[in-house]
């Protein structure tokens, strides 16, 4: 049961590590598939991927957990929707023009580490020693990824305020973990993942259309929509379902640790699939990312275990 656990969980972080990958061969138009720009990106990803978990919703028969959490917080909902995806996956995309692939997805990795660095500030839950070990090597990675070590004109660098902009969106990410947590304790992951993302996909289609940008769609080529769909279904759909799938055969600490994949695997698709070159500064940038994400994510299991040992006391 656990070994499958763990195979879904690998499966999914798999696919996850291929998003800023497809998103940047889809927006630098250097590919078969012709340029598309970033909203469009963001937007039809969860455009597609709320009309993929819908059917799955109501087949898994969790549409009064949509209609209560609507009832009950809706306005609460709606802004983790608006944080969660809209503004998370508008500044991942917009930066993710003006970055590499590989340096996107290291910094995009560093949600982890946000998240349990805001949870121990609003939720007062402890990290430890390699809790705080890991936040410091999390956020000497991001240094290393973001800069370069290159200073010279670094204010005036297009890959360094696109940068910027996947960090924020990484904290954005994390911010929407911590805070709808106990939303979805209380409603189900997947109803609050669809209401985030229907929210999400909301403003992205106001956003699109305050910008004129629904007629670009219609010159897009059939490789481009196999993309767009393989973001939208494969990556936020199925990898969604095979993730929390697997957290549910095994403890969600050691599942979750697994992520720390992400940014290696990243950067070796990235290297495969475009070419992109791996750096000394983006490998030390990653392994300190990686090296991070576990050390934050592994120690939470032994407080749950000496916390549950001391209320047996």
């Amino acid at each position: 049961m656990k070994y499958r656990g763990y195979l879904l969980i690998l499966g999914a972080i798999t696919l996850f590590s291929t998003i800023e990958v497809v998103s940047k061969y889809l927006q630098s138009g250097h590919g078969a598939a012709g340029q598309v720009g970033a909203v469009q990106v963001a937007a039809l990803r969860f455009m597609l991927a709320a009309g993929f978990l819908m059917p799955l919703l109501l087949v898994r028969r969790q549409g009064r957990f949509l209609i209560e959490a609507v009832q009950k917080d809706g306005p609460a909902l709606a802004l983790l929707g608006a944080i969660g995806v809209f503004l998370t996956f508008y500044l991942l995309h917009s930066g993710i023009e003006s970055t590499s692939a590989s340096t996107a997805a290291v910094i995009f990795s560093m949600n982890p580490v946000f998240t349990v660095l805001i949870a121990s500030i609003v939720l007062r839950e402890r990290l430890g020693l390699y809790g705080w070990l890991g936040v410091g090597l999390g956020l000497a990675g991001a240094f290393i990824a973001v800069t370069g070590f290159k200073f010279s004109g670094l204010l005036s660098r297009d890959d360094f305020f696109g940068s910027i902009l996947i960090l924020l969106a990484a904290a954005a990410w994390a911010g929407y973990t911590v805070y709808g947590k106990k939303y979805s304790q209380q409603y189900g992951a997947l109803a609050v993942s669809f209401l985030s993302m229907a929210v999400g996909s909301v403003l992205f289609i106001i956003t699109l259309t305050i910008k004129s940008g629904w007629h670009e769609m219609a010159e897009y080529k059939p490789i481009t929509w196999a993309w767009l769909l393989y973001l939208g279904i494969i990556t936020v759909g199925i990898g969604y379902i095979l993730y929390f799938e697997g957290l549910r055969r095994v403890p969600a600490s050691r599942g979750v640790s697994l992520f720390y994949l992400k940014p290696i695997l990243a950067l070796l698709i990235a290297h495969t699939a475009l070419g992109e070159p791996l750096s000394y500064n983006l490998l030390l940038a990653s392994t300190m990312v990686a090296s991070g994400i576990l050390l934050v994510t592994l120690p939470r299991e032994n407080n749950h275990r000496e916390a549950a040992s001391n209320r047996k006391e």
